[in-house]
C-alpha cells in the first residue's frame, strides 16, 4: 500500500512539471533563425517581409553591396590629341624635340623627346594666326595698316609693309608664310580682331588684343592645354609657349587650309599690293629652294621659326602621291641643322608612310 501511494505521488508530480513547462517554454531562439532565414532570402535575391530589429540595418546593408555595381575606371584620355603613336621609324637626327606624323592616318612615327614638354614656336605661331584669320575673314578683303605696326618689334622678321600699302588677307597670309612677316601677322590681327569683336573703331591696338584672346580661345577648344599666346607673331615672350604636341595638332590643321599651303609650299613670289605697290618675297624655308643642299623635292612646306630662346624650328610638310608626312624639328642649335633634321624625317616618312 505504501509503495502504491508514493507511485500516485510520483505521477502528480511529472505532471505538475509537465504542466510548468507548457506555460513557460525554453528561450526563444526565433531571432536566430529569423536571422538566418533572411540571410538565406537575400542570398536567393527576396528579401523578406521583415526583419528582427538586430538584424535588419546589417543584412539591408550587405544587401546594398550585392545591389551596388562595382565601380568603373575611364580609359585614361589619348595624351596624343587627335594623333596616335604608332612607331615605324628609326633615324638619327640631332636637334632635340623632333617629331614625325603620318598625316594621312595622323600616326606619330618617330618622335625622340617627351612631346608634352614646354617649348617655344617663334614664328611657327603664324600657322595659327593664318588659321584663325581664315576662319572670320574672306580672303580678298583689303586691309591698311594702322597704329598696330607699332607693336612689331625692332628685330622681327618683315614683308616691309608700310602704312600706305594695302593687301588682300590672302596676300597678308602670303607675307606671313614666305619672308616670315611680323608686320603682316599684326596687320591681318588688327583686321581680324575688329571682326571678332564687331567693333570697328577699334585701334589696332585694341583689336590685336582681341585677336591674341581667339588664339587662346581656339587653344582651349582644341584641347591645346600646353600652349599659351601673347602675340600673332611669335616674337619671344616668356608667357608665349607651346608643347611640341600642340603645335603639331596646329600645323595639321593648317595642311587642310588651302591658301595656308598655296604659299606655304612656294619658294619666291613677286607680287602687287591692291594698293599697286610692288615686292619680292622669298620663302624662309630652304627645303624649297631648288638650289639649296637642303633642297627636298617631295616638299611642300610649311613654316620656320627663330629666337634665341626657342632655337632654330621648323614644321615640314611633304606628299607623294597618296602620300603625306609631316615633320617638327624645335631648338635645333644652328639653321642649318633643322633642314638637315627636317629632310631626314621627311624621308623617312615617305618610306614609312603607307
Amino acid at each position: 500500500m505504501k509503495n502504491k501511494v508514493l507511485s500516485v505521488i510520483s505521477l502528480i508530480i511529472c505532471l505538475f512539471v509537465l504542466a510548468s513547462c507548457a506555460q513557460n517554454p525554453p528561450k526563444d531562439t526565433s531571432k536566430a533563425t529569423a536571422a538566418v532565414t533572411g540571410a538565406q532570402t537575400v542570398a536567393d535575391n527576396t528579401l523578406p517581409d521583415t526583419f528582427p530589429a538586430e538584424t535588419t540595418g546589417e543584412i539591408a546593408a550587405a544587401d546594398t553591396e550585392k545591389a551596388t555595381e562595382p565601380p568603373t575606371t575611364e580609359a585614361p584620355a589619348n595624351p596624343y590629341g587627335i594623333f596616335t603613336y604608332n612607331p615605324k621609324v628609326n633615324v638619327n637626327v640631332t636637334s632635340p624635340y623632333c617629331i614625325l606624323i603620318n598625316a594621312k592616318t595622323n600616326e606619330i612615327l618617330y618622335t625622340n623627346c617627351d612631346v608634352n614638354e614646354k617649348i617655344y614656336p617663334a614664328s611657327i605661331t603664324k600657322l595659327l594666326t593664318a588659321i584663325i584669320a581664315l576662319k572670320y575673314g574672306d580672303p580678298q578683303t583689303v586691309y591698311t595698316p594702322g597704329d598696330e605696326l607699332t607693336l612689331l618689334a625692332a628685330d622681327s622678321s618683315r614683308a616691309y609693309i608700310k602704312a600706305q600699302h594695302s593687301l588682300t588677307l590672302e596676300m597678308l597670309i602670303e607675307a606671313m608664310m614666305l619672308p616670315s612677316g611680323g608686320d603682316a601677322a599684326y596687320v591681318v590681327a588688327a583686321g581680324i580682331g575688329r571682326i571678332i569683336a564687331k567693333n570697328e573703331s577699334l585701334t589696332g591696338v585694341e583689336a590685336v588684343a582681341v585677336f591674341v584672346g581667339e588664339m587662346n580661345k581656339y587653344a582651349e577648344e582644341h584641347n591645346l592645354t600646353g600652349s599659351h599666346f601673347t602675340c600673332p607673331d611669335g616674337y619671344h615672350d616668356d608667357d608665349h609657349y607651346t608643347t611640341l604636341l600642340d603645335i603639331m595638332t596646329i600645323s595639321r590643321y593648317a595642311l587642310d587650309e588651302p591658301i595656308i599651303m598655296k604659299y606655304a609650299g612656294r619658294y619666291r613670289d613677286d607680287v602687287r599690293y591692291a594698293s599697286g605697290h610692288k615686292n619680292t618675297w622669298t620663302n624662309t624655308n630652304t627645303l624649297l629652294d631648288s638650289d639649296s643642299p637642303y633642297y627636298y623635292e617631295n616638299a611642300i612646306g610649311l613654316k620656320t621659326g627663330t629666337t634665341d630662346e626657342a632655337g632654330y624650328c621648323l614644321v615640314s610638310a611633304a606628299a607623294l602621291g597618296t602620300k603625306e608626312v609631316l615633320a617638327g624639328v624645335f631648338a635645333a642649335p644652328k639653321s642649318g641643322t633643322r633642314f638637315t633634321d627636317s629632310r631626314t624625317l621627311l624621308v623617312a616618312g615617305m618610306i614609312a608612310a603607307q
